[in-house]
Parts: C-alpha cells; structure tokens; sequence
C-alpha cells in the first residue's frame, strides 16, 4: 500500500550527505555547483509511490544541478515551484527560468535538459510516459520539443489547489486512501495534459467534466467523515465554482449532496460492521446529523434495519461462520 516516506539529508554524516541525495533520484543526474560542497549540502523529500506507477513528491533543496535523459528514465513530470527558481537548458540557446509565478511545468525526462536549482522548493507529479502517451499525446509532442507550463485556467488552479492539499493532508494519508488521492491527481494532471492543445474540443469538454466528477467522489470519500464537509467546502477544496461542481454532477446517478449522504451511511454501515462499533451519537455526529435520532431514520431507510438491529444481525452472522 502507498505511504509517504520522509527523507532528510541531515540524518546521515556531512559527507556522504550529497550522495545520499542523489540515490533518492536514481533517474535523475544530480551534481553539485561549483563552490558548493557535500558536508553541508542540506535537503528534504516527502515522497509517495503509486501502484499505477505514478511518483509524488515535495522537496527542498540547496542549490542543486539536475541533468535528465537518462537510460532509466520514462516518465514525464509536472512540477509546481513553491519557493526560489529552476534555470533551465536544453540544447546551446534554449534557456528558461521557472519560478513560483510559472504555475505548473512540464518536462519530458527523456529529453536532454540541464535544470540549476537554487534555494528550491517544489511539487512534483512523476506521471509514467505511457500514459501520457495514451491520454495526451499532444502533451508529449510539446514535452518532447521544450518544458512548457499549463495554461491557467479553472482545471489547472483546482490541479494545483489539489496537490497542495496532498501536502496539507500528507499525515492523515496511507493505505488506501494515499492510494485514491494519487489516482485523483494522475487523473486531473492528464486532462489538464490533454487540453494544453491549442484548442479544445467537445470530446475535452466532457473529460473535464468526468475528471472533476471522479475528483470530487474521491475527496468525498476522503472527507466524509468531517462533519462540516457540503457542496461549498467540496468546490472549495477541488478549485472550482458550486456551478461547475452541480455540472460535473448531471451525468451521475446522484447528486453531489446525496452522493454526500449516501458515502457517509456505507461508512457508517461499515463501522457498525466490528466488534466494537462507534456510538450512535459518534456517528450521526460524522455523518452530519443533528442528533442520533435522525441518523438512525436515515440509516434505516437506506439499508432497512437500525444501527443497533444491523449491528446484532452482523454479530449473528459472524457467529453463524
């Protein structure tokens, strides 16, 4: 299952703390700068792989050079800086300068390219070439010519909104769960791939929408459990308007409020489902009802029998096995 692991150069001796570094990116060709020396290089990485191939990572660096194109490199990534600047180049006059106001950064790592960190912070989305290759092809032949940023625009913002919140979240998230939010991110970061084509067809129109339906059932099963959690909070923490929500919401069986209400009973259901369930007020508590008696009518019209009754049946059955 997926978890974030937390690197920091400071937990092994000054010299081999360069080294080190360099072995956590083993696809990538770090050097350091002229003048700068290993003893006391410093830098952190929280770092989460995905089991469909997909890498996420936060990282602060000193002053670092990278060199890409290597042998066992094959994905393509998305990259959001959060502090200092990454100085690009590729080829003799191909140059770049990528800082926190370029928004997110695509690259191709098997395109020869040269990148100075200095004093940086960023984001990261490795995301596996082939399916770069099979959901945006048009990307990849940008990628493939020089790094360019995505467009701003509602799918971009709420993409960026969204690996933030990995961040934030980043110690509530494993297992399961990490797993979800790195399938999220994969797949709003391919549409968004996807659209950085001149133009926009229909066919694009409607996999923005599907991308940001499958977000948001995602962050609702993330966030059920939290009592304030509604149609605001959910467009909030997905970067877009209650408007767009409530459309990305018309090719689905429910709506976002009952999607909502019925993610927080199967829950419920599921904790009733153990030796030692939670009370009837904790749950009414975290499915968002005003007191447990409501909860329990809720809870009985969905699944016909009341929490109580349904966790005896289930105690009976396991007794039966």
């Amino acid at each position: 299952m997926a978890a974030f692991q937390a690197h920091s150069t400071t937990s092994v001796a000054p010299e081999l703390r360069f080294d080190y570094w360099r072995s956590l990116h083993p696809s990538i060709a770090l050097d350091l700068p002229q003048g700068r020396h290993a003893d006391d290089y410093r830098a952190n990485l929280i770092r989460a792989s995905s089991t469909g191939g997909a890498v996420f990572g936060w990282c602060t660096n000193d002053d670092t050079s990278a060199h890409f194109a290597q042998n066992n490199s094959d994905f393509v990534l998305v990259s959001l800086t959060l502090a200092g600047e990454a100085r690009l180049r590729q080829g003799a006059d191909q140059r770049q300068r990528v800082t926190s106001q370029s928004g997110l950064v695509v690259l191709d790592s098997r395109q020869p390219l040269s990148c100075l960190a200095m004093q940086h912070s960023m984001l990261y989305l490795m995301i596996p070439r082939s399916q770069v290759r099979a959901q945006a092809p048009s990307a990849l032949t940008l990628a493939e010519s020089s790094p360019f940023s995505l467009p701003d625009n509602a799918l971009t913002r709420m993409l960026t909104a969204y690996l933030l919140g990995i961040v934030r979240e980043r110690e509530s998230l494993s297992g399961e769960a990490l797993e979800c939010g790195l399938a999220a991110a994969c797949d709003m970061s391919l549409v968004a791939l996807a659209q950085s084509r001149e133009s926009l067809s229909l066919e694009w129109e409607a996999t923005q929408r599907q991308s940001l339906l499958k977000a948001a059932c995602r962050y609702i099963e993330l966030h059920a459990s939290e009592p304030g959690l509604d149609v605001a909070r959910i467009a909030h923490a997905l970067g877009c308007s209650r408007a767009g929500l409530y459309r990305a919401f018309t090719a689905h069986p429910a709506s976002v409020a009952e999607t909502l209400r019925r993610t927080r009973l199967e829950q419920a259901r599921a904790r009733l489902e153990t030796r030692h369930p939670p009370s009837i007020d904790q749950l009414s508590y975290h499915c968002g009802y005003l007191n447990a008696a409501s909860f329990t009518r809720a809870f009985k019209r969905k699944f016909g029998a009341s929490p109580q009754d349904w966790h005896r049946q289930w105690c009976e059955r396991r007794l039966l096995l």
